[in-house]
């Protein structure tokens, strides 16, 4: 009987390590998927970010990637939803992308004309300036010919 109870006693504490062993190893994979959670959000992040900026559209970045961090970490949404959401505004960004690509091109016409014509307003008062100067030297080599005769 004493055998009996004594290998009871041992498959009890035998059971219950295997069990917090269990219960270590579950909470390991729980934070290694938060993490590679977070890893795959902030990729998506940065391209959500990246169509937003060659789109002219300012976001605030800390911000999202700290409601990313908060969701995660707070387990109160599933991965696959965090996932989906995050697809569908990446979605929607290229849409507005896309929208603003027009506009964005005139812009950036009329912004490279504005600077042709700087440069050629540059350019130009080179050339009266020069010119002036050409002008200046020639009315005084005149001036001393004349005096000379």
């Amino acid at each position: 009987m004493l055998t009996n109870s004594c290998s009871k006693m041992m498959l009890t504490d035998f059971l219950l390590f295997c069990m917090v062993k269990a219960e270590v190893e579950v909470e390991r994979l729980d934070q290694l998927k938060a993490s590679k959670m977070k890893e795959i959000a902030f990729k998506k992040q940065d391209e959500l970010e990246e169509i937003y900026a060659r789109a002219h559209v300012e976001i605030n970045p800390e911000a999202a990637r700290g409601n990313i961090l908060s969701l995660i970490d707070s387990g109160n949404i599933e991965p696959s939803e965090l996932l989906t959401d995050m697809d569908k505004q990446i979605a929607a960004a290229k849409e507005e992308a896309l929208s603003r690509k027009e506009i964005l091109d005139k812009v950036e016409k009329w912004m490279s004309a504005c600077e042709e014509e700087s440069w050629l307003e540059d350019y130009n008062r080179v050339l009266i300036i020069n010119h002036l100067h050409s002008m200046i030297e020639v009315c005084i080599f005149v001036g001393k010919v004349e005096v000379d005769k």
